[in-house]
């Protein structure tokens, strides 16, 4: 079932179960955010999001609203880019001027969204920035704790996708940090997507730390072996060697999830690639008829 909104004034039928923020992605208008991702569920706390709508006096998040018969949506408004660009003024309140060393730097969300909402200068630098310890949870998932905006997408990935409630938030307010209650590895099959799923760069992989930047790479698509899932993935090129393996969308499969095993095989070509063949010790002396030898 269709119903008739208007966007920004501009009449477009739309599904009647899907969320305001939906809505304009399918309609080619661009709303940014940083918690919301299609296969998890609905969060609404980075408010970066929000629009104002016909009749509401507050301006709502719209990807935590359903949208409804004869809505009218505003998303350019100017009290609509004030409210984003004091939300952007509180994010970077306390995140590290350091894109030049992060691995996100050249994708990252914060980056292109400050760029068009953002300020050239910050109010508050008579404060010092909060400092936050990085979490050691596990070889493949390296952790720069200051740059956490809380989204909550890594929190949501664990407890939802994986049945693994590893991650969490402690503290509040100025205070909250994400990470292990208890000092644990996060060592899922599945734990490496949180690495797409940071949009700031707090989640990075670790094998592929500093191999190269964003612009340099040449993308090869392709399929993963590793499992029986066949799911699509994505090789990454720079300097004629694969620095990562990143998950394509696969309609067929359902979703853009890919196992630590096929993100990380690369390793296995560059660094411990097999150039000779192994046998065990334990193989050539029974072969050899010696079988009172103590391996």
């Amino acid at each position: 079932m269709s119903v008739l909104v208007y966007l920004n004034k501009v009449p477009f039928l739309v599904s009647s179960h899907i969320t305001i923020l939906q809505a304009c992605r399918e309609n080619k208008i661009d709303i940014p955010h940083f918690c919301f991702h299609e296969d998890l569920p609905v969060s609404g706390n980075c408010r970066m999001c929000l629009v104002e709508v016909g009749g509401n006096n507050k301006l709502v998040a719209s990807c935590a609203v359903a949208v409804l018969p004869g809505m009218k949506i505003f998303t350019n408004t100017l009290r609509v880019k004030k409210a984003r660009e004091s939300i952007l003024e509180f994010l970077l309140v306390n995140h590290p001027l350091d894109c030049p060393i992060c691995d996100q730097g050249g994708e990252c969300d914060l980056q292109d969204i400050v760029m068009v909402f953002g300020s050239d200068r910050g109010r508050f630098y008579e404060f010092e920035k909060r400092s936050v310890l990085d979490k050691s949870i596990g070889p493949f998932i390296k952790t720069s704790m200051n740059r956490c905006i809380h989204c909550t997408r890594c929190v949501r990935f664990s407890s939802i996708i994986l049945g693994s409630y590893v991650l969490g938030t402690t503290g509040r307010g100025v205070y909250t940090e994400i990470g292990t209650y208890i000092s644990r590895l996060f060592d899922e099959e599945l734990s490496g997507n949180v690495i797409d799923l940071c949009p700031v760069g707090a989640l990075t992989s670790k094998p592929g730390a500093f191999l190269a930047r964003s612009w340099e790479l040449v993308s090869i698509e392709s399929y993963d072996i590793m499992d029986a899932m066949g799911a699509a993935i994505r090789f990454d090129v720079a300097f004629n060697r694969i620095v990562r393996i990143l998950p394509r969308l696969n309609v067929n499969i359902g979703s853009s999830w890919i196992t630590n095993k096929a993100r990380f095989i690369y390793d296995a070509f560059n660094v411990q690639r097999l150039l000779v063949p192994q046998l065990k010790l334990s193989q050539v002396i029974s072969s050899l008829g010696i079988y009172n030898y103590v391996v």
